[in-house]
């Protein structure tokens, strides 16, 4: 994918792609270390969190934070309960208090993660990485084409690849927590392979998801070497908007 071809939640446009006006995401942040501008000087330990209506105090936030200690930055994808934002008013503190399944309105997301298989707690390969975003496009034309979805957003979660498929603001039900989990064990089923698979896990309403101009960092970063792998990392970002322009 071209530089100029990348999106990330700083583009105000793809913010409000997944926010619409009046709506709020969390940002969490997982292992986060130390002090932080970014979570008000506080010192973290764990997770930290906060609740975005605002494009500007997010970019602020985010963009701070990913210059710290953390084990990655996420967002909350589905369409979330606007009063959370009482917990912490466009900004990032250490808390445990984070986004259940039972804060969640509606589903607006069908989310497909297709990993590379490797060792836990490592970075992918270029090699892996191009492996799963090759994937990536043929499960994204197959759902266009046989399940009739519109045309997803897709994008690099900074160690594989990831779709997502608009969908028409279902309810955060039973039936269709069902359908998304069905539907990722039948992608996984038709296109899992002994080097990529589909994440059948990311079907519930509070799901988290990678947080697009965020920095992943599992592992360590290693040099290319003799007999040796570069495993950097990446930030991840969009590289096709899809239908969602």
């Amino acid at each position: 994918m071209s530089e100029q071809a990348r999106f990330t939640l700083f583009d105000r446009h793809v913010f409000e792609t997944f926010a619409k006006p009046g709506e709020v995401i969390e940002v969490r942040i997982l292992k986060a270390l130390g002090k932080s501008e970014a979570w008000g000087g506080e010192y973290a330990r764990g997770t930290v969190s906060g609740y975005f209506d605002d494009h500007e105090a997010f970019c602020r936030a985010v963009q701070l934070a990913d210059r710290a200690i953390h084990g990655g930055i996420y967002f909350t994808l589905q369409v979330i309960d606007p009063r959370l934002i009482g917990r912490a008013y466009n900004r990032l503190k250490p808390s445990d208090l984070t986004t259940s399944d039972t804060n969640v309105l509606a589903y607006r997301w069908l989310p497909v993660d297709l990993d590379p298989v490797r060792p836990s707690g490592i970075a992918s390969s270029d090699v892996e990485l191009a492996e799963a975003l090759e994937l990536r496009d043929v499960v994204a034309e197959w759902v266009v084409r046989e399940l009739v979805f519109p045309s997803p957003i897709r994008a690099m979660s900074g160690n594989g690849g990831h779709l997502l498929f608009r969908l028409s603001d279902m309810p955060a039900n039973d039936e269709t927590r069902q359908f998304i989990k069905g539907t990722l064990e039948m992608l996984a089923a038709r296109f899992n392979t002994d080097k990529v698979h589909v994440d059948t896990t990311c079907f519930n309403p509070a799901r988290i998801w990678k947080l697009y101009g965020t920095t992943a960092r599992k592992g360590d970063e290693v040099p290319a070497g003799p007999g040796r792998e570069r495993r950097p990392h990446r930030t991840a970002c969009i590289d096709d908007m899809g239908d969602n322009q």
